[in-house]
């Protein structure tokens, strides 16, 4: 890892949340920070080959809007053409890995909250920038972690003052 790499995994490793280090050890938080590191460098370059080679083949994924692709070649393709359409130069930046949960021994489930910019849709809609939570099924293999699934989620932001766990709306809004 080269010196501006652990810089950025460094930084990461700070927006690890309560819940991660509780959950996980030291070295899966870590081992998280620097694959969601390179997922975020691979995004910004536009790389959609460098983002799913921290994938298993047989990866499954669930985009913003449903779409449900499978295996890495659709995955990877998938992604490739909306980076290439409308995320062109859109920045993604992490905010915060909300949890990191070992599943049995061979897998960690992760929700991270991401910082997406504004991008325009193919059918010409403006979409302002937002928060995205973004949920990885994350494999331990030879090669280190890869992603099995990935989901992700556009926060509305409207629908938080109403979350139940959280308590009911302020009267203030």
């Amino acid at each position: 890892m080269d010196r501006r790499s652990f810089v950025v995994v460094a930084a990461l490793g700070s927006l690890v949340g309560s819940t991660v280090e509780a959950a996980a050890s030291t070295g899966d938080a870590q081992a998280v920070a620097s694959l969601l590191a390179e997922y975020q460098a691979a995004w910004n370059a536009g790389d959609a080959a460098r983002m799913f080679r921290l994938a298993t083949n047989d990866i499954h994924w669930v985009n913003i809007v449903g779409m449900h692709w499978q295996g890495r070649a659709q995955v990877e393709l998938a992604h490739q053409v909306y980076l290439e359409v409308m995320f062109k130069g859109v920045p993604l930046m992490l905010e915060e890995v909300e949890s990191v949960v070992p599943v049995g021994t061979g897998a960690l489930s992760v929700v991270a909250r991401w910082d997406m910019g504004a991008f325009t849709t193919p059918d010409g809609k403006a979409v302002p920038s937002s928060k995205d939570r973004m949920s990885l099924l994350l494999l331990r293999t030879s090669d280190g972690l890869k992603i099995a699934h990935g989901a992700n989620v556009q926060i509305d932001p409207v629908a938080q003052q109403f979350d139940p766990v959280k308590g009911p709306p302020s009267v203030d809004g």
